[in-house]
């Protein structure tokens, strides 16, 4: 960020930053904090509800249904992950018509889709307190997963989260995933989408490659690295310590993604989340996967999917909820020159 000096002060100048795949502007105000460390969350030690009160202790004697997946761990007694239908669905998988139909200005469809859970089974260990291989288990039951679900041809698209934390929408403690199938492609799924076939047109390839290969050049926002992937700070954060990891071989779908790619994208997150939780005392977050969509596949070769994982740090106000433009307080590079120490 560049620094401009007057006789008394010397002052950050704020930058509007444009995002080459989606088009979306951003502000970068390092100005805006008195200190580099006023957005660092102080460590406290996360209260952890006690397992006897969890419904997800023993989740088929509390009315979840069997589990449609299921997964052991070598020389483990019990159950390592389960992923069944959530309790309370936002969709089910009905037999009934997804044709969009009128109602008056608007357009209606039957909440028909899928609203599923992945249920680790050690109620008080966190995502980032697992091993490599473990959390490459994790992706691979996902995978699997996904790739059962995408045979239903009426979905679209398919959510793959993780919130942590109350701020973050965690309504229990225990950890736990998220898969969401919608008969719809979502709004900010096609704005991605649209931005980054624009961009292959104009250029006849990846804008996220493109952005890759000019992060490993510049190396200030790249905080880890291995043969397959890359964990970093993007120059377009729309908040603060906002990580990003991507494949580094151009690859448009999460579940064609390869075994050995999946373990070294384990990797990183395991070096992201380890490193929030050290660096900036265990804060809630959101982590989704970016993928896409299962509808017209292979007309989507120009997107290259990803995770993405922003801590719950700052809050949207009236300039980002009316304008769509976020303000981000920390430069991305310092954000990232701290989390890699």
């Amino acid at each position: 960020m560049r620094k401009k000096k007057d006789d008394n002060h010397l002052h950050y100048i704020s930058e509007l930053r444009q995002d080459p795949a989606s088009g979306d502007w951003i502000v970068i105000a390092t100005a805006r904090n008195k200190k580099f460390r006023d957005l660092f969350i102080k460590s406290q030690k996360r209260q952890i509800p006690p397992p006897k009160n969890c419904p997800f202790e023993n989740p088929q004697a509390t009315g979840h249904k069997a589990p449609e997946l299921i997964k052991f761990l070598p020389a483990k007694k019990d159950w390592f992950l389960q992923i069944f239908e959530n309790k309370h669905p936002a969709l089910q998988p009905e037999n009934v018509s997804v044709e969009e139909r009128k109602f008056g200005p608007y357009g209606v469809i039957n909440g028909r889709g899928y609203h599923e859970l992945l249920l680790l089974r050690n109620h008080s260990k966190p995502l980032s307190e697992y091993s490599i291989q473990e959390i490459k288990v994790v992706l691979a039951a996902l995978q699997e997963r996904y790739q059962k679900i995408s045979q239903d041809k009426k979905n679209k698209y398919i959510s793959i989260f993780h919130n942590w934390g109350v701020s973050a929408g965690a309504s229990l403690y225990h950890p736990h995933l998220q898969i969401i199938a919608v008969p719809v492609i979502p709004p900010a799924i096609r704005h991605s989408l649209t931005g980054a076939f624009k961009y292959y047109q104009r250029h006849r390839h990846c804008v996220y490659c493109d952005v890759l290969n000019f992060e490993l050049k510049e190396k200030k926002r790249v905080i880890f690295r291995n043969k397959n992937a890359v964990l970093m700070t993007p120059f377009i954060s729309k908040e603060p310590f906002e990580l990003k990891i991507f494949p580094r071989q151009h690859s448009s779908y999460f579940e064609e993604e390869k075994e050995e790619v999946l373990l070294d994208m384990a990797e990183a997150l395991k070096f992201g989340l380890s490193a929030f939780k050290k660096k900036l005392g265990d804060p809630d977050f959101n982590l989704f996967i970016h993928t896409a969509p299962v509808a017209n596949k292979k007309n989507e070769h120009h997107f290259h999917w990803h995770i993405e994982i922003i801590p719950k740090i700052s809050i949207s106000a009236g300039f980002e909820l009316s304008t769509g433009i976020e303000i981000t307080t920390i430069d991305p590079d310092e954000g990232a020159r701290f989390l890699r120490a």
